[in-house]
């Protein structure tokens, strides 16, 4: 029997995280209720996503190369109702898939059954104005009123507008935008640039920029697409390491407390350090690495996609270690990670994926082309070897 295209096509949007809650709860309810469904959706899901894995480890040396799928259906429609759907027998049709298709249950299969999901992060952050008051940006009012006269144009959807806000008196005064864990949100500062806040990030600004300089100060992750100014440069502080921008798109990462990483994607910056008194200039393409300890710089070219690729809502990894992927979701998807084998921290994969899906479909692709086995307890993903 075929699936609809109606019901394809709604799996595909449950898969990227394009599909509302509600429909997204629907879906949900629907792969739960049977074991025909699950595994009929893992077929959907391992002939879907645009995702390939490589693991590269010394015990194993195997490529997984899975078919990207051109999606042919033009208009997205709502979900149908849980009844009708669990009413639907889904059957695959059937196609050459050479990869995965026979595999046993695995331990993800298991999680599934056991009612546990983990959501992905949203968008949502917290406004602190200068007078210290907090607000929530997804229950605020439109416009919120600063203590020097300005009001600040605010949108859970949008974002927060300082270049429309009408202006006060010309006192400078700062606001600060935070991010908790499984939360990002974006800002357009008074002179025009834009500013993307990733997850557990932190970015302290003047509602107005006045003087010789803009300076703001970050904290986290932050991606930067600065308005040009040749005669008031902008300058991004973090940890006494400084970004000076001659009008450009780039990305400053300040997670670790060892070193600060920032890749630029075009345009032109200078950085410097309280170890490090000379501008060293970036060109794009090249990634910057700091290390806090030492003052030590190191540039070289890289592929800026995998740094930058959060900004647009994916998860890209390059030859990445497992460790290091899973502090990544720890923060998207505001979980407890813990490394039951130490040696599966230095896997390796090379991946492409939606931030949107649901963090048991990223960890079913590991799963099914490495020895790295997961389980979920509550709010806790554990790490085993196979």
């Amino acid at each position: 029997m075929k699936i609809s295209d109606q019901q394809y096509s709604l799996i595909l949007d449950y898969i990227s995280g394009e599909l509302e809650e509600q429909a997204r709860n629907d879906v949900e309810l629907w792969i739960k209720s049977s074991d025909e469904n699950k595994r009929a959706y893992h077929k959907v899901l391992k002939k879907t996503l645009y995702t390939q894995w490589s693991l590269k480890d010394v015990s194993i040396n195997q490529d997984l190369e899975l078919k990207k799928f051109e999606r042919r259906l033009h208009a997205k429609t709502r979900f149908l109702s849980y009844a009708a759907v669990a009413a639907s027998i889904l059957i695959l049709i059937s196609v050459s898939v050479s990869i995965l298709l026979d595999h046993p249950k695995s331990e993800l299969d298991r999680i599934v059954a056991e009612n546990t999901t983990i959501s992905p992060g949203e968008r949502g952050a917290e406004l602190i104005l200068s007078t210290g008051e907090i607000i929530d940006i997804n229950t605020s009012k439109s416009q919120v009123k600063e203590s020097n006269g300005s009001v600040i144009q605010i949108d859970s959807v949008s974002g927060i507008d300082y270049k429309s806000a009408s202006i006060g008196s010309t006192k400078q005064i700062y606001n600060t935008l935070k991010t908790a864990r499984g939360r990002e949100f974006n800002i357009i500062l008074s002179d025009g640039t834009k500013v993307w806040l990733n997850a557990e990030s932190e970015l302290r600004y003047p509602v107005q920029f006045a003087g010789d300089t803009r300076q703001v100060y970050l904290k986290g992750e932050g991606y930067f697409d600065v308005k040009s100014d040749k005669d008031i440069p902008f300058l991004v502080n973090s940890g006494g390491h400084q970004v000076k921008v001659y009008g450009t798109q780039f990305c400053v990462n300040t997670y670790d407390e060892a070193y600060i990483q920032t890749v630029l994607v075009e345009g032109s910056i200078g950085l410097k350090s309280s170890a490090i008194a000379k501008e060293s200039r970036l060109k794009p393409g090249d990634l910057a690495v700091v290390d806090l300890i030492t003052g030590d710089l190191d540039i070289k070219q890289v592929n800026v996609r995998p740094y930058v690729a959060w900004k647009d809502g994916d998860f890209v990894f390059e030859d990445e270690n497992l460790e290091s992927i899973m502090r990544r979701l720890e923060r998207w998807y505001d979980v407890k990670v813990f490394f039951m084998n130490p040696e599966t921290k230095f896997f390796r994969f090379t991946g492409d994926m939606k931030r949107y899906s649901r963090v048991e479909d990223l960890l079913y692709f590991i799963e099914e082309t490495s020895n790295a086995k997961f389980e979920i307890k509550d709010n806790a993903i554990l790490i085993m070897k196979k």
